[in-house]
């Protein structure tokens, strides 16, 4: 394995968790009195021409526009912008009150600011922005490069500053066991990286969004992308004009420079996908819900789509000292799995229960939960659906009960990409009243990939913490502020339906169903 280079001064530098090199920083104190003290500060690149991550090498250089964000004491405090002085590249701007008991704090993100890469998203303030988010699905045009260091503590007067960034990222190459000139993406990646200021220790994360990454093109049977560090997946797929095949990717740290992947894009994958973002990120069910057996300690999937281990009206003791097998979990309690409690103060992190629960499959398959906007586009809102735009093409899911042997189940059937609609003569992506589904028609729907969610939630005393078959709740990874998270809601009515998009308390006990 390979690690990425630099190039400095014209010679080609060999050097582990280097990327890109400074020299020789200047500065000069300007006085704005309306918004703080201000520093004027130069950095000299060498031979930075553009942009661009040479895939042969592993070389960087850089481009007229390029922008480096700089931290200090917390929080962002201004830019540096690359222009052409000859053959070099030289980073130039104002800081804003840079304080002398911290370094500064230098953060490379690919030339890409926020506001072109997550719509929507604000600026950075200096003075004020302790973090900011960024996301690198798309890599069709350039690949982006994330890399960060800090040089010695800031002090007035000073004249130069020597520092080199440090990847936190790989250059991942894909080989094509079939050329083609078609879009390739690779679907559940980490995309989404939050540019910490207020936290240097973990200065570029990953902050949970997954998605396909698009990859750059190098020619029509290698393509690349940059990856955040991650475990290795042998459960990805590579999306190729609509078309699913399996592939694996290897693990990937700092500085990697990998070209092991092969996508055979030979035979498709037989599985059936669901399409949760615009962008068409994919992904797979697990075939039960969530639950926790406190005698093993163990997670596991249920046996069964409809199954639910808490039964309608059940007492199941605080912290469920009645009750050995826990469906029903409180918000982001992955390794407390038992909590019932209504004390806000075990609700401020979100720990994923894919990341805590290993693969009940006995496979090596990345378990996650599904943020809010993946529910929205995989079902529509209640409000408005409009298929392209707001969710997924096609027929998405039927509000229903369905019959198995002499049991009748709540809750929501949800279909694969593709589902012809040719089962039964039913209303399709009904938002209000369920409708009553037959257990020959269920077991069709099963046969062609549906999933089912069955209804359930616990209401959250302690003392007697009970449950309601009536209504169903599935928690979602997304936060929604003031102790409230994001969930799948559904019920039988017009005042509530299939909502995708419902926040009710973090101690409210909902199901969860895994998807990789």
């Amino acid at each position: 394995m390979k690690k990425l280079c630099v190039i400095k001064a014209l010679m080609l530098v060999l050097m582990p968790f280097v990327m890109l090199s400074f020299t020789q920083c200047k500065k000069k104190l300007e006085t704005i009195t309306t918004s703080g003290e201000k520093v004027y500060i130069t950095l000299n690149v060498g031979n930075g021409s553009r942009h661009d991550v040479n895939t042969a090498t592993g070389q960087v250089t850089y481009t007229e526009g390029d922008v480096i964000y700089v931290g200090n004491a917390g929080k962002f405090i201004g830019t540096l912008t690359c222009s052409k002085v000859g053959d070099n590249c030289v980073f130039s701007g104002d800081i804003t009150d840079p304080q002398t008991t911290d370094y500064l704090h230098f953060y490379f993100v690919g030339g890409l600011t926020p506001d072109n890469i997550v719509p929507n998203e604000l600026l950075p303030t200096a003075g004020e922005t302790t973090s900011f988010d960024v996301d690198i699905s798309d890599q069709s045009s350039k690949l982006p490069v994330l890399s960060y260091v800090h040089t010695v503590e800031y002090y007035e007067g000073g004249t130069t500053y020597n520092c080199m960034l440090e990847n936190k990222c790989g250059l991942v190459k894909f080989t094509l066991t079939n050329g083609t000139s078609e879009t390739v993406k690779i679907a559940g990646m980490k995309t989404g990286v939050t540019i910490n200021f207020a936290d240097t220790h973990k200065p570029i994360v990953a902050n949970g969004k997954r998605d396909a990454i698009t990859l750059n093109s190098e020619n029509d049977t290698e393509k690349w992308a940059i990856l955040l560090p991650q475990d290795a997946y042998s459960d990805r797929l590579a999306l190729i004009n609509g078309v699913a095949y399996d592939c694996a990717v290897a693990a990937v740290a700092n500085n990697d420079y990998i070209t092991t992947n092969i996508i055979d894009n030979t035979t498709p994958s037989t599985e059936k996908l669901f399409t949760v973002s615009k962008n068409g990120n994919v992904v797979r069910f697990s075939l039960g819900n969530l639950q926790y057996n406190q005698t093993t300690q163990q997670y596991s999937f249920m046996e069964h789509q409809y199954d639910r281990a808490e039964a309608l009206e059940q007492n199941v003791g605080v912290n469920y000292a009645n009750q050995n097998i826990v469906s029903l979990f409180s918000w982001g309690l992955a390794d407390n799995p038992t909590t019932t409690t209504e004390d806000l103060s075990y609700y401020g992190t979100f720990k994923d229960w894919g990341d805590y629960c290993g693969d009940p499959t006995g496979h090596s398959y990345h378990w996650y939960t599904l943020s809010k906007d993946e529910w929205i586009w995989l079902l529509g809102e209640r409000s408005y659906a409009d298929p392209g735009v707001n969710c997924r093409d096609g027929i998405r899911h039927l509000n229903a009960n369905i019959t198995v042997g002499t049991s009748v189940y709540d809750g929501v059937i949800i279909f694969p990409d593709g589902y012809d609609g040719s089962i039964g003569s039913y209303s399709y992506n009904n938002q209000w009243n369920r409708v009553n589904v037959s257990a020959d028609d269920w077991s069709l729907m099963e046969s062609a990939g549906a999933v089912f969610l069955p209804a359930a939630y616990r209401r959250t005393g302690e003392v007697l913490p009970r449950v309601n078959a009536g209504c169903g709740y599935y928690w979602s990874s997304t936060d929604a502020g003031y102790n409230k998270s994001y969930t799948l809601s559904f019920d039988d009515g017009f005042a509530y339906g299939v909502s995708p998009n419902a926040s009710p308390s973090c101690f409210l006990g909902q199901s969860v169903r895994l998807v990789r």
